[in-house]
């Protein structure tokens, strides 16, 4: 019985000694696979791009992801020339509506198409700010400018501008540029100004 106790003793320590070798070469194979010399996270057994710079982007192999070869353009500057002011100056003087009315007159279509040609070409955006003289109830005279403004507007968009490249306000009779005692005075009041950006 002691002898066989004994063998169990021998063949224990046999088994002992067998398991503590197979543990370490485990934690050889384990610390071998998590090796990553090149410290981009993917581990050397496989990594097919040893040695990549340190904080250089890898893929699932270790391998430089590509940089983009295009720069990304930066936003079109466009240029507002004296050719395109004189345009819109002349859609301004040339702008006219019916008496009282928000209606555009015919004589004013070929100026405004000319300004609608000009804000698809070079994708510029307009502002509309709507005047009027001091004749008639304050009110009604905000409401007329901003009619008139949303007319032109309007009309611009028919001929194919991008309605959100253009804003419409109205003034009524708060910021007169001429006198309001003279007939010629009031006319001058009564515009819809253009400004082009």
């Amino acid at each position: 019985m002691y002898d066989d106790l004994a063998a169990q003793r021998d063949q224990l320590r046999l088994e002992l000694e067998a398991e503590k070798n197979n543990n370490a070469k485990l934690a050889a194979d384990v610390a071998k696979l998590q090796a990553d010399s090149d410290g981009d996270g993917v581990s050397d057994v496989f990594d097919k791009c040893p040695n990549t710079p340190s904080g250089e982007k890898v893929d699932g192999s270790g391998c430089p992801l590509p940089k983009p070869d295009t720069a990304k353009p930066g936003p079109v500057q466009v240029i507002i020339t004296d050719d395109d002011r004189r345009l819109v100056k002349n859609a301004i003087d040339n702008l006219e509506f019916e008496t009282g009315k928000s209606n555009i007159r015919a004589k004013s279509y070929a100026s405004l198409n000319e300004v609608a040609a000009l804000l698809i070409r070079k994708n510029l955006s307009l502002k509309l700010a709507g005047h009027t003289d001091n004749t008639g109830n304050r009110a009604l005279n905000m409401r007329l400018s901003k009619d008139r403004a949303e007319s032109v507007k309007s009309y611009l968009v028919s001929k194919g501008v991008n309605p959100s490249r253009i804003e419409a306000t109205g003034y009524g009779q708060d910021q007169p540029i001429a006198t309001n005692k003279t007939a010629a005075g009031r006319q001058q009041n009564r515009r819809v100004e253009f400004t082009i950006y």
